[in-house]
Formats: C-alpha cells, structure tokens, sequence
C-alpha cells in the first residue's frame, strides 16, 4: 500500500492540474513521521528550489503541548519501524478521507510552520481557506527575521479557521491516462481490502501492527543479506565463471578451483600473465640465447602500430622463436573461444608487436645507442621506455623461476636483465634527481 501510494505521489503530484492546486491557501492533508495525518494549509507551494524535491511551506493544525509519537525513538531502525505503523494507520481509507488529527473541539488550536516535502502529503482537500496568505506569508518572512517582535495573530486566525472546516473531502485529481487509472483502481481495492480487516478495530492494533512492521522490517534486512551474500548479486558473474572454466581449461586451476604450481606462478606475474606463463612451462626459453630472449619478449611491451618492419634475419633463432611465440599465445586464444570468452581467434596477432625485435637484440649484443636508432624509424624515448619496461616484465618471469624451482633459469634471466641494464637507457634522469 506504501509503494503505490508513493506511485501516485509521484505521477498525480507532477500533472498539470494538481500543480496549478498547489497553491497559498489549499488545505492538504500531511502524513510524517512526527505529523502522521494531520490538517495542514499551504503557504508558500515552492518554499525550497534547491531540493531535488518538490518543497512546500505549511501550516499543521495540532493540539496544544502536542508531542510526536517518535519522541521516544532513538534509534534509526525503530524510527523505520515505527514510521511504517504511522503510514497504515487509518488516515485515508476506502471511503476517502476518515480520520484526520485535530484539536478537541472547543479547545484553543496549536500550529506549526514547516517545510515539508511533496511526498508527505497524503491527499489534496477541496477546500480552501479564506484567509490572506499575502499578509501571513509577509508575517512568517517577517517571524523569521526578528522572532522576537513576531506577531502570532495572522497564524491563530488561519488556525481557527481550519478547525472550523468542517469533515474534509478528497480533491478531484482528475486523472484520464491508463497508467494513471489502472494505478487508482490498485490504491481503491487496497484500500477496500484494507478496510475489511477486522483486525483494524482492535484495541491492540496499533501494537500488533508495530511488531508485524518489526517482522516485515527483518525480512527485509534478511533478504539484503541473503541477496548480497548471492552470486545474483555479481554484476560480472557470468563473464567470471567463464575466465574461471578457461584456467582450467589451460591448467591454472584444479577440479576444486585450487590453485595449481602453473596457477601460483601466473600469480607471480603483473602483465600478460598466461602467455609469459604458457612461454615458461613450455620451456620456451630453453634453448634460446639471451639475447634472443630479450628480443622477442620486447613485443609484450612495445605498443606502437606502425613503424618499420625489423629485421629478424639478425639472428638464426629470431623467426623461429617468433612463431613459436605466436603458437603458444594462440592456445590461450583457442581455449578463449571454446569457453566463449572471446567470439574468433581473429587479430589475436595484433596485440603483440614485434618492430623493436632487431633493435633490441643489437642493444642486449652490446651496441651503442646511437647506433641502433637508425635500424628503425621508431623515437628514441620509445626505445627507451620499452626497453626499461622489458626489465620490468625479466624480473616478474625470474621470480617465476624461482616459483618453479628452476635455478638455473632464473639465473639465465637475470643474466639477460644484466644485458640491456647499461648506459643511457638506464642513466638516472635529472628531472627526478
């Protein structure tokens, strides 16, 4: 009931009509957590532009030394329990508007000046008060700069004038859009349900329905927990348990999703993990000289698209181990489209750029730097930076060896490290000196 009664807040409140009623004067009817059901009288209907929602200044009719019935709620869970029992409670029924909170008959009337927002008006009342809203809004900027010489007269006027209303009746909101009718049809049989309860002329019902509210309340806590701990509530759930099926696919995880010798040493690794652990367990490196290792490892970090094509017949072992490269890396791709991870094996080829591979092999042999610029139209703080970043990507795969247990690897790649440690490429920078 809640739910659609906010609904309709929120579709008739916005209707040309009911803005256009909204106007200094309107009797309404608010429902708060410190005011549930209670006469009120707009003053100013746009009393905050800088909230997101809708404002208005009023004037609540109330008892004198009235007290909220959520003065003795401390925390915020009893208040979200409590303001669920001050919504349902009778207020407006089946039959329209019932029973609203007023002062006793006879009694001299109370009032409080408030902003309230737009969805704490519980209905619109046709009626209108007769009273200057000109001269009580003046009076109110007036109280709120000099409280003190404040003139309480305009407000006890409008006061006695509401309780002197007579029963209220319902604003005719006109409403002709399907939505909107179909929304009214739901609140009407709601509220029809609602008043055949019998259990709303119990004494206790108040107490009842605070502790049922306690309950619902719970549940709700309940299903959050429950929803959260959830694998529904994983955005990414789907694509995770796919890549998860790849490693095993390709060995990284065992039947028990643990992680298996290959899984910890890819862990070990902070880029291109699978393909540099795919190279070290098929013993890719093993029969390569350093240099050669140096060289096709630099198409993991150099990243231009074009520049000249190098020249992979400056070492035997250069085209071979490129194609050997590009094996193992399609094998990651393969169990990529298997698993449908990826939708082809096409351009897979193009993440990996080998147009450093003959300039990088001259630097780990020993070249000057000024030498191996003219094997490629490539500038030379790129070279520069590929080549500090390749040391980077030598002592994540040493550290990988070590992992393995391979001693004699791990000593070849910091060998090979050592290669193209040197001279200007790795001279200390003014800038950050």
């Amino acid at each position: 009931m809640i739910e659609l009664e906010s609904e309709f807040k929120m579709r008739v409140y916005n209707t040309a009509k009911a803005r256009k009623s909204l106007h200094p004067g309107r009797a309404i009817i608010i429902s708060t957590a410190d005011f549930p059901f209670h006469l009120a009288t707009i003053v100013n209907p746009n009393a905050n532009d800088k909230s997101d929602t809708r404002e208005l200044q009023v004037v609540i009719l109330h008892s004198p030394g009235y007290t909220s019935p959520l003065s003795s709620i401390k925390t915020e869970e009893d208040w979200q329990k409590e303001l669920v029992t001050l919504k349902v409670s009778p207020g407006v029924n089946a039959r329209g508007v019932s029973h609203v909170i007023t002062p006793p008959p006879g009694e001299e009337p109370g009032f409080t000046v408030r902003n309230v927002s737009i969805l704490d008006v519980a209905c619109l009342l046709e009626q209108k008060v007769t009273s200057d809203m000109e001269a009580i809004q003046k009076n109110l900027q007036f109280m709120k700069y000099t409280p003190k010489n404040w003139d309480r007269t305009p407000i006890e006027t409008l006061a006695r004038e509401m309780m002197m209303m007579g029963r209220p009746t319902e604003y005719n909101y006109d409403i002709r859009d399907m939505e909107g009718v179909e929304l009214v049809e739901k609140i009407g049989k709601q509220r029809s349900t609602m008043h055949r309860y019998g259990c709303r002329d119990c004494f206790n019902f108040e107490t009842h329905l605070r502790q049922c509210s306690e309950i619902m309340f719970l549940k709700k806590q309940l299903e959050g927990i429950n929803y959260s701990l959830s694998y529904s509530s994983l955005q990414f759930m789907p694509e995770f348990q796919t890549r998860v099926n790849v490693l095993k696919r390709l060995g990284y995880l065992g039947n028990n999703d643990q992680l298996t010798l290959k899984g910890k040493a890819a862990c070990a690794m902070s880029t291109s993990e699978l393909v540099i652990t795919e190279l070290v367990f098929d013993n890719f490196f093993k029969d390569l000289e350093i240099e050669a290792i140096v060289a096709i490892l630099s198409c993991m970090v150099f990243q231009q698209r074009r520049c000249s094509d190098p020249d992979m017949t400056v070492a035997p072992q250069l085209t071979a181990a490129k194609q050997h490269f590009l094996e193992l890396a399609h094998r990651i791709v393969e169990a990529e489209v298997e698993e449908r991870l990826r939708l082809n094996d096409a351009d897979y080829e193009e993440q990996f750029r080998f147009g450093l591979v003959e300039v990088v092999y001259r630097w780990a042999k020993g070249e000057e730097f000024s030498s191996i610029k003219q094997y490629t139209d490539v500038d030379e703080g790129t070279i520069v930076r590929c080549i500090t970043r390749l040391d980077e990507v030598l002592r994540c795969i040493k550290d990988v060896a070590r992992i393995v247990g391979d001693v004699d690897f791990e000593t070849k790649m910091e060998r090979a490290s050592g290669t193209i440690k040197r001279d200007i490429v790795f001279a200390a920078s003014l800038y950050v000196q």
